[in-house]
């Protein structure tokens, strides 16, 4: 197969527009000339030459891969090598920065990363995390950051009761396309087979979002009380109220005091299952309140964000690392 290198400057364009900072110079062509990609899009916008379309996915940070059809430029993230993949468009070609990004055909996928060619929004796709015939239900999130999310808990509007037992929290509850949680013995299941990252998304109820992630994160088994275990706070405009408070932190229910606070239950006192120590600084499993509900400290919290106000939205998510 030839190989066509296009070299990308860090230079104007002749229409007098500076690029961005380039984060590679070399995109190779993938040898499916007269074909189209049709997942995964992350952008379609027109583009005079190939150059100029390389460039314009240099400036995204999740793509890697762009096709030039004409003058339509479309940007790629993760692709699957699968004749469903792509459709036939005469002159049509093909480019990709990192060949690694093309997936072959996985019948299986085992989380929401393998599972990304095959979609080209959010929703939920059925997972294989063992590779066996066994099917797990999910949300992939594939529209922050890159995608390949696989979303565990949401709050979006207090339509699902999340004060609940030990056993529902294990099992887990509610409709993945609204609110919520998707069970302790599956988080488990999937954090200890391969490394994850944690995203927290939140937002307040004057519209204002907050993110934070963090490394290395896993939920020990049952007989350990479902221990969260982090690595370390990798960043986000909302800042870290989980990992130095709760981090090392057993599971607690109204039903089951796995907390350090003596006297009482923190789950029971401030309505709200987590991984407390005595107490929190941030608790996403509490009442659904709104900003101006009292008291604050039974609602939706993360400190370094909202402080003591409840929040309007809430998200944790993982992804393979």
């Amino acid at each position: 197969m030839a190989t066509l290198l296009i070299i990308l400057a860090a230079v104007l364009i002749s229409n007098g527009a500076a690029t961005a900072t380039v984060k590679s110079n070399r995109y190779r062509t993938m040898g499916l000339n007269g074909k189209a990609f049709k997942n995964n899009i992350l952008f379609e916008s027109r583009a005079r030459s190939t150059r100029d379309c390389a460039v314009i996915c240099n400036q995204q940070e999740c793509c890697d891969t762009f096709t030039i059809d004409g003058d339509v430029c479309r940007g790629h993230g993760i692709l699957g090598m699968f004749t469903s993949s792509f459709g036939e468009a005469p002159g049509a070609k093909s480019y990709s920065k990192n060949l690694a990004v093309l997936y072959p055909a996985v019948i299986k996928p085992r989380d929401c990363v393998e599972a990304q060619p095959y979609m080209n929004e959010s929703g939920v796709i059925t997972i294989y995390p063992e590779g066996d015939n066994i099917g797990l239900q999910v949300y992939c999130d594939h529209d922050t950051t890159c995608g390949g999310w696989l979303v565990f808990q949401r709050r979006q509007d207090g339509s699902v009761d999340f004060y609940r037992d030990w056993n529902q929290y294990q099992q887990g509850f509610g409709s993945m396309n609204g609110e919520f949680w998707w069970g302790l013995d599956v988080l488990h299941m999937l954090t200890s087979r391969q490394e994850q990252e944690l995203r927290v998304d939140l937002m307040k109820w004057d519209g204002t979002k907050g993110y934070a992630t963090y490394s290395n994160f896993s939920i020990s088994d049952s007989s350990n009380n479902y221990r969260l275990n982090l690595g370390s706070f990798t960043g986000g405009n909302a800042g870290d109220s989980i990992l130095h408070t709760h981090g090392g932190m057993q599971f607690t229910t109204r039903d089951r005091d796995n907390d350090r606070q003596s006297g009482y239950n923190c789950a029971e006192f401030y309505h709200g299952a987590w991984w407390y120590r005595s107490c929190f600084t941030s608790k996403l499993n509490g009442l659904y309140m709104t900003g101006s509900s009292d008291p604050q400290t039974q609602g939706i919290q993360w400190e370094r964000f909202a402080r003591t106000s409840s929040l309007k939205f809430a998200e944790m998510k993982i992804r393979a690392a």
